[in-house]
């Protein structure tokens, strides 16, 4: 039986495996600060950092279009499709 760690550790491996089949598919990521982007996955890394492009910030006022974002794997709450 491994450690919590090593549990820990493989779980976060299943994760960002996962994320290869979004590539190149438009998601939707919301910050731990409630902002939410929806965007084009070009990009991750083992950290979650996300590139995201021909992005749309989804706001009240309504969508700000980005042409690229890089959102920190840290401050990222949730990804959906």
């Amino acid at each position: 039986m491994g450690s919590m760690e090593e549990d820990a550790e493989s779980q976060e491996t299943v994760t960002i495996a996962g994320m290869e089949k979004f590539l190149n598919t438009v998601i939707t990521v919301t910050a731990k600060d409630g902002r939410r982007f929806r965007g084009r996955l070009t990009n991750y890394d083992e950290h979650m950092n996300i590139i995201l492009e021909e992005t749309e910030e989804l706001t009240e006022k309504g969508p700000i279009k980005h042409k690229f974002v890089l959102l920190k794997g840290g401050n990222i709450s949730d990804i959906s499709t």
